[in-house]
């Protein structure tokens, strides 16, 4: 059951992350909400943390597919290098998460 309210808060999140980037140009804002689901999501499941860090991959897909074309996105590469520094964060987030629970925390017990 953990697994499977993980995988839907992170698809939550994803939708959340999505619809926020459309709406709104604040950058510091969408890598703080980028970094706590992230870090939410390597905490709830620290042996999958590599997949929590694609949630950082949403504002790119949602950019592609939805969004306006930016001067900065107008370009593949630019979106290229979104797509980049927002899954590096999505795995400084998720393994941060990870390092949390089992290190900080400890492991669960059971």
């Amino acid at each position: 059951m953990t697994g499977f309210a993980a995988v839907v808060f992170g698809m939550a999140a994803a939708i959340f992350l999505g619809r926020f980037e459309l709406r709104s140009d604040d950058a510091g804002v969408e890598v703080f909400f980028v970094l706590l689901f992230t870090l939410i999501l390597g905490c709830w499941c620290p042996k999958r943390a590599w997949v929590a860090s694609l949630l950082g991959l949403s504002i790119p897909v949602a950019e592609l597919i939805w969004g306006q074309p930016r001067p900065s996105l107008s370009h593949p590469a630019g979106l290229a290098m979104l797509a980049g520094f927002m899954l590096v964060l999505g795995v400084v987030g998720s393994y941060s998460g990870a390092f949390i629970r089992r290190f900080l925390i400890g492991k669960a017990p059971g």
